[in-house]
């Protein structure tokens, strides 16, 4: 493919708005700045001296047609587009390393239609996987597979992901999507049902071949009730060799949990530090969870003929409850970095003890958390915490790498390529698909206009791009696996091992947030203003340039009293951060030295008391609150 030259930047601002007409455009520096990054928490040296990561434009389209005019425009003009959702993907994906528009469909997020008879739900792409939830559950249905991150968009999942909850007994993603319909580079709109020949080329491909702008999806009934299991082990080999027991000896008519889950001790040890209890042994531990009686009771008789130590009904429906808070350990780093790998089986033992060595070796205490996805393959999650404030973060950055690295050496593939593990496109599809993807792109986007600079190469800045070939970056990573006895422990004894924090005070809070976006889907002043700067993730990246004394507008700053208080932010909080406090004391510092925008305050106020979709979303959460729960199983 060859490469384009892209000259956004001598494009006059007038030009784009008055092609775009009444799209929303977003141009300030403070404003594009929220689409430079995703959840990765890279230090600004870093990522400036690889990539170019400042977006020329944000535009805000609400309607297919605005998305039609800006890539018909774009196409013409050879200028790169990237799609942004919740940037809840932490390998950016998101990331515009050639500058550019970012179209944030983050807003395009309404329920069109719930089919009850054929139970489906057709939804835009920036539809939140908790408001279909709720949405369904009004008509007796609910979501069949579900990502970890909730607050995640539909179409970012299906282009980046869509293994998570419940895919052991429901499958990938893609078996409950019925049609997509999407946008070529070209401005083509294509409606694809699952038996068409180019729907898988939309699936898990991060947005290169075209925008998804609208998804319908199969639902299923609402079970009677929940029932989770968790079960001890005395270690990580003796966990799978129980999981790959119960997957070969249960019939699987009757044995039919709707997760697997593999928690390692340090994983349920860490749980309890975030929540200060001390209810998880720490051993491993198999969390499963079904739908009825009859699925449960095949597996009780199974667990007592073995005599599998079992933890408490009410320890395993706390565990199961805490399913999308998987980033609630960040408080204790207040930094977290992760791999993502989806192994062999039989493989994932001989890995987690090659990732601890590993991790020993640089100072990092890894943890491991595991979905299993059918009889051969799990999506596997290595973890650890550290400090992006610490010089040593420089070296825990690659490490991310080296222990993907391990597990590819050991048969794995990357869960997603994004721009971090692009150099592994290779374990990822032979070259026989990689020829027919290409084939498909020169198609669809002759202009390789579409998330350039990711999946198949890496678009980094002159000699860094010989990095990230893949025969390069693979011997530097198996290089740096065999060095690690020497280089680890002499990185970790010149600059220290991570220790983890004991508690939040108003710095460490703004390091802590995860950047996970869940904020946004339930923030009522981003509904009303489209605004980034006015959510919780927002509020705190200001926060953050304010500690460090960088420059901030009297504007910009003002943006933090456009809230409602409403604590809607502080409940859905990855991190479980104490939002508001962290609110008042913001404000304080921000009317200290800029003063107090009282009629910005009440101008806001009216616009959100005038706004259809506010109350919309004020009856949609009432009807979530008053519907009738789920029984789970007692004791």
């Amino acid at each position: 493919m060859c490469a384009t030259a892209y000259t956004m930047k001598t494009m006059p601002t007038e030009k784009l708005k008055k092609h775009l007409g009444n799209i929303k455009v977003i141009d300030s520096i403070n404003e594009r700045e929220m689409y430079s990054h995703d959840i990765g928490d890279i230090p600004h040296v870093m990522m400036k001296m690889l990539f170019r990561n400042m977006p020329d434009f944000v535009v805000q389209p609400k309607s297919f047609e605005e998305i039609q005019s800006i890539l018909t425009f774009t196409h013409e003009n050879k200028k790169p587009v990237t799609t942004r959702g919740a940037a809840s993907w932490g390998f950016g994906g998101v990331i515009p390393v050639k500058g550019g528009i970012v179209i944030d469909m983050s807003p395009f997020r309404k329920i069109s239609r719930v089919d009850v008879a054929n139970k489906t739900v057709t939804v835009e792409a920036g539809a939140r996987w908790s408001d279909i939830d709720i949405t369904a559950k009004q008509y007796g249905l609910c979501l069949m597979t579900y990502p970890s991150s909730k607050f995640s968009t539909v179409g970012g999942w299906i282009s980046t992901g869509g293994i998570g909850i419940n895919t052991f007994k429901y499958g990938h993603l893609s078996k409950q999507i019925e049609s997509m319909k999407i946008i070529t580079a070209t401005g083509e709109i294509r409606q694809l049902s699952s038996s068409d020949s180019e729907f898988d080329y939309y699936i898990s491909t991060e947005g290169i071949f075209g925008i998804i702008v609208e998804v319908t999806l199969n639902l299923r009934d609402m079970p009677y009730g929940s029932y989770p299991r968790l079960v001890y082990f005395h270690s990580d080999r003796e966990a799978f060799s129980f999981i790959e027991g119960c997957l070969k000896e249960l019939d699987p008519k009757n044995f039919n949990p709707n997760m697997i889950r593999f928690l390692d001790e340090n994983h349920l040890h860490d749980t309890n530090k975030t929540m200060r209890v001390d209810i998880f042994e720490k051993r491993a531990g198999v969390l499963l969870e079904f739908s009825t009686t009859e699925d449960e009771a095949e597996f009780t008789k199974y667990i007592e003929k073995r005599k599998v130590e079992e933890a408490p009904r009410y320890v395993a429906n706390y565990l199961w409850n805490e399913r999308l808070f998987g980033m609630k350990a960040k408080r204790l780093g207040p930094t977290i970095l992760a791999s993502e790998v989806i192994i062999p089986i039989h493989s994932a033992p001989t890995f987690i003890e090659k990732a601890k060595k590993i991790g020993h070796n640089f100072g990092v205490e890894v943890s491991i958390d595991s979905y299993i996805i059918d009889k051969n393959e799990a999506l596997m999650m290595t973890t650890f915490l550290c400090d992006s404030r610490r010089m040593k973060y420089y070296m825990n950055i690659p490490l991310v790498s080296i222990l993907t690295k391990a597990a590819l050496n050991l048969g794995a593939k990357p869960y997603g390529l994004g721009l971090w593990n692009a150099a592994y496109i290779n374990q990822l599809f032979d070259e026989r698909r990689k020829h027919e993807l290409r084939d498909y792109k020169n198609r669809v986007d002759p202009n390789n206009i579409l998330n350039p600079g990711k999946f198949f190469s890496v678009g980094a800045k002159g000699i860094m791009n010989l990095v990230f070939l893949p025969a390069v970056f693979g011997f530097l990573m198996n290089l740096m696996i065999g060095l690690s006895p020497v280089l680890g422990k002499l990185i970790t004894m010149l600059l220290g091992e991570e220790k983890q924090v004991d508690k939040l005070d108003y710095e460490l809070s703004l390091h802590a947030c995860a950047r996970c976006g869940s904020c946004l889907s339930e923030c009522p002043a981003y509904l009303v203003t489209g605004n980034e700067a006015v959510t919780a993730k927002g509020k705190i990246a200001l926060a953050r340039k304010l500690l460090k004394n960088q420059p901030v507008s009297r504007e910009e700053a003002w943006n933090a009293f456009l809230c409602m208080h409403c604590k809607a932010c502080e409940e859905v909080c990855q991190t479980n951060l104490e939002l508001m406090s962290l609110w008042d004391a913001l404000e304080a510092k921000i009317e200290s030295k800029y003063g107090r925008p009282e009629i910005q305050i009440k101008e806001f106020l009216t616009m959100v008391d005038e706004n259809d979709e506010y109350w919309d979303m004020v009856e949609l959460r009432n009807q979530s609150s008053l519907k009738r729960p789920i029984p789970t199983g007692t004791e």
